[in-house]
């Protein structure tokens, strides 16, 4: 059963792609105008079918196919390895994988002398290694290889300010990893640009530390350290040196069989080193053999292997393509979501301002009831007040009246009392006018009550603005309100108006009046 599923997988991909359905970068929309992108892409499916190994185990075996191949310079074997590597990894969303793969693209674009494209899939490589879990096994170790290896692009590229900056993150990365020289690959390329740069001194002092490093454990990148060691004696002149560390590399890359697409520059620089020092059969010796050599490896640069490249790479434009469609069709339905979420907003917005405009309008109308009601009040308390001062101005008139008549009836008994005392015995005037005056202080208690009635609280204002008013001249101060003049009062109080005036300037002196200030009218507001 497992044998078939890559057929159908192959099936529903062709179907799929021929009404447009997208899924991934694996099984999206690809553009059957180009034919050999759907060969290749068949191929990738049928290779499937004969491997039972999971995604993650191809990927690896692809992997180390393509380096060994690489080594051997089979370049373009080593191409399709990773390719088919990539459409693994890519379906499988595994950041790790694809930051290596773009690795080793990038470093066979450099062997094609293709700078530019070289350092887009260092890029990639590096940028896939940020995307990978930091607390994945080797994190710190992969992303200064994407470093490292960007670094060495832009070296190539004859970008050495560059090239120190990502060689610079890789040691800052591997800072505390270990003691001694943690990371001897970044040193061995600072010496190499210090080297290029004519830095010698410099250079020297690190490429001697490095190759110590190497030579303890046998590594195989002692080829590209004594290559540099053999650059570095032969632009300081001391060509036995010289001699002797690229004749090591050649050795070191025989026994390991690695980096040998050095082999022929490693050749023709022997060759150069021999010319300098005369011996001319030995330079053309070397030089014959470098030849011979970049003929075997750089075959790839001939005419056909460079249009089996160009055909890769048009099917990565084909890929391209539909990635911009994706990305294309992705944008606008972004862009319809976007304009979705704007118009929902939009409409709870407006919703929100008509509640907000409803709950403004029911406040404003129910204040505008409540000030129509404070209005009605205050009215309704006007007239009250009116009506109550129309009452009390009628009830102040009338106990106004009733005093007046009662002086008027004071003024006929003291005529009676005179007639009285001129022809009545002594003892009869006496008893009669105690009786009167007993009457006359019954009549003011009478009066009082009435008055106080009519003008509730007035004492206990009067008494609480001045507390040194004495009862009498409180008696004074409610005659002065009722508007009575000084003979009225005298006549009502039973004393002379001179009295009446001793009192009004004592209780004006209580209340603290100035001269030009009306007694009448201060007593008539309280």
């Amino acid at each position: 059963m497992k044998r078939d599923m890559p057929f159908f997988l192959m099936l529903f991909l062709l179907v799929i792609n021929a009404f447009g359905v997208t899924k991934n970068n694996f099984t999206s929309q690809y553009s059957f105008q180009n034919l050999s992108a759907v060969i290749l892409i068949q191929n990738q499916l049928q290779k499937t079918t004969n491997n039972t190994m999971d995604t993650l185990a191809m990927i690896n075996n692809h992997l180390k196919l393509a380096d060994e191949n690489k080594n051997k310079g089979s370049y373009s074997l080593s191409y399709d390895h990773l390719w088919d590597a990539l459409l693994l990894a890519n379906a499988s969303n595994n950041y790790l994988k694809l930051s290596s793969i773009h690795d080793e693209l990038g470093l066979l674009y450099s062997i094609y002398i293709k700078e530019e494209k070289a350092i887009k899939h260092k890029k990639l490589s590096l940028f896939y290694a940020k995307q990978t879990d930091k607390s994945s096994h080797n994190y710190e170790g992969n992303l200064t290889r994407a470093y490292y290896g960007l670094a060495i692009q832009y070296r190539k590229a004859k970008q050495y300010d560059k090239s120190l900056i990502y060689l610079d993150s890789c040691l800052f990365i591997k800072k505390n990893i270990s003691s001694g020289m943690n990371n001897p690959y970044v040193y061995a390329e600072k010496a190499n640009i210090f080297l290029i740069t004519n830095q010698l001194e410099k250079s020297e002092k690190i490429l001697l530390k490095v190759a110590k490093s190497f030579e303890a454990d046998k590594k195989s990148f002692l080829v590209v350290v004594y290559s540099f060691l053999g650059d570095l004696y032969y632009k300081k002149n001391d060509l036995e040196k010289a001699e002797s560390y690229y004749k090591e590399s050649l050795e070191i890359m025989a026994i390991f069989e690695s980096h040998t697409d050095l082999k022929a520059d490693i050749l023709k620089k022997i060759s150069e080193l021999y010319k300098r020092k005369g011996h001319i059969s030995d330079a053309y010796f070397y030089l014959n053999e470098s030849i011979k050599v970049s003929d075997s490896l750089f075959s790839i640069r001939s005419k056909n292997n460079n249009e089996l490249f160009e055909i890769k790479d048009r099917y990565k434009e084909a890929i391209a393509k539909k990635d911009a469609y994706i990305n294309k069709q992705e944008s606008i339905i972004k862009t319809k979501n976007l304009v979705q979420s704007r118009l929902i907003i939009s409409i709870a917005f407006i919703l929100f301002t008509v509640v907000i405009l409803l709950i403004v309008y029911y406040q404003l109308n129910k204040m505008r009831k409540l000030k129509v009601e404070k209005e009605n009040i205050e009215l309704k308390t006007k007239n009250d007040k009116e009506k109550l001062n129309i009452i009390l101005e009628t009830k102040s008139k009338e106990l106004t009246v009733s005093a007046l008549q009662l002086i008027e009836k004071d003024k006929k008994v003291d005529k009676l009392l005179d007639i009285l005392k001129d022809e009545a015995p002594g003892n009869i005037y006496k008893k009669v006018k105690k009786e009167v005056t007993r009457g006359n202080n019954d009549m003011w208690e009478r009066f009082n009550v009435r008055f106080t009635e009519v003008n509730t609280d007035f004492y206990n204002r009067l008494r609480e603005k001045h507390k040194t008013l004495t009862p009498t001249e409180q008696k004074h101060c409610a005659l002065i309100k009722l508007n009575f003049d000084s003979k009225e009062m005298a006549g009502l109080l039973s004393i002379s108006i001179n009295s009446v005036h001793i009192s009004r300037h004592r209780i004006r002196k209580k209340m603290g009046l100035k001269r030009d200030e009306s007694l009448s009218n201060y007593i008539a507001n309280i």
